[in-house]
C-alpha cells in the first residue's frame, strides 16, 4: 500500500472563500433541520425540570461572595451545555471533511484556512444562538429577569467561545482517521472538559480539588464571564483571557491547517 502526500497551498478565493463555506454550512443546516430541531429538547428539559425544580427548592446560590437567582446561574451553565453539544456536530462535519478528501480539496481550490475554520463555525453558532434564545425566552417567562442588554452581551461572548472550541476542535479533527477515533476523543476529551467546569454549583464553597480542577478548565472562564456579563460583576481579567486564548487557538489551528500533509490511501 503507498501513500501520496498532497500539500496544501495558500488559498486564492480571499474573501469569497468563507462566503463559500457558509453557503454550504447553510446548506447541510437545512438538509439536517431535524439535527437542529433535537437539539432544542436537551436545554429545554434542562431547564424545566432541573433549574426551576432546584430553584423552587432552594433558592440562590453565591456568586463572587453575592447571593443570585440559581435560575439565572444554572442558565448560563445550560448555555455552556449547548455550546458542547454542538461542538459534537462541529467535529463530526470537520472529520467527514477530512476523511472523505473534502477539506483538502476546498483548501486546494483557493479556501484559506482561517476563512475554512470561521465557515465552518456556522453550523454551531446558529444551533447555539438558537437554543440559547429558546432558554432565555423561558427564562423570562419564569420570572427570571437578566436585561437584554447584557443577554446580547452574552450571545457576543458566546462567539468568542465558538471560535475556541471550533479551533481546538480543528487539531484535533486533524489527527483524526475514522470515526472510532472520533467518537474516543470526543468522550473522552469533552465529557470531562464538561463536567470539571462549574455548571450548577459555586466555586465559592466548592471543595479544593474541584476548585483546582476548574482553574485548569478554560470552559471556567467563559462560565465565569458570561455569569459577570449578566449579574454585573465582569472580571475583565478573564474576559481578556477567554479572547487571548481564542485567538491564539484560531492562529495555531489555522498554521496547523495550511501546514497538514493530507495522506490518501492507494491500494
Amino acid at each position: 500500500m503507498k501513500k501520496r502526500t498532497i500539500y496544501i497551498k495558500p488559498g486564492r478565493l480571499g474573501i469569497r472563500g468563507i462566503w463559500a463555506i457558509i453557503s454550504n454550512e447553510l446548506k447541510a443546516l437545512k438538509s439536517n433541520k431535524q439535527i437542529l430541531y433535537s437539539g432544542l429538547l436537551s436545554p429545554i428539559l434542562y431547564f424545566l425540570f432541573y433549574s426551576f425544580g432546584i430553584q423552587s427548592t432552594f433558592g440562590n446560590i453565591e456568586f463572587h461572595g453575592t447571593e443570585v437567582s440559581f435560575l439565572a446561574y444554572s442558565m448560563i451553565g445550560i448555555f455552556a451545555m449547548s455550546l458542547f453539544r454542538e461542538m459534537y456536530q462541529c467535529v463530526y462535519r470537520m472529520v467527514t471533511d477530512k476523511r472523505w478528501g473534502i477539506l483538502s480539496l476546498k483548501l486546494l481550490n483557493g479556501v484559506y484556512p482561517p476563512f475554512y475554520i470561521l465557515g465552518i463555525s456556522t453550523f454551531p453558532v446558529i444551533g447555539v444562538m438558537l437554543q440559547v434564545l429558546i432558554v432565555y425566552l423561558l427564562f423570562t417567562l419564569c420570572g427570571g429577569v437578566i436585561q437584554v442588554v447584557c443577554f446580547l452581551g452574552i450571545l457576543c461572548f458566546l462567539i468568542i467561545c465558538i471560535i475556541f472550541w471550533v479551533s481546538l476542535l480543528m487539531c484535533i479533527a486533524l489527527l483524526v482517521h475514522d470515526y472510532k477515533q472520533r467518537d474516543f476523543i470526543m468522550n473522552t476529551l469533552m465529557l470531562p472538559v464538561l463536567f470539571a467546569a462549574p455548571l450548577f454549583y459555586s466555586l465559592d464553597n466548592a471543595p479544593l480539588f474541584l476548585r483546582v480542577v476548574s482553574r485548569i478548565n478554560p470552559l471556567t472562564y467563559q462560565l465565569e464571564t458570561m455569569r459577570g456579563i449578566a449579574f454585573h460583576v465582569i472580571d475583565w481579567n478573564y474576559m481578556i483571557l477567554v479572547a487571548l486564548l481564542a485567538a491564539m487557538m484560531f492562529v495555531f489551528a489555522s498554521i496547523c491547517l495550511s501546514n497538514t500533509d493530507f495522506l490518501c490511501d492507494e491500494h
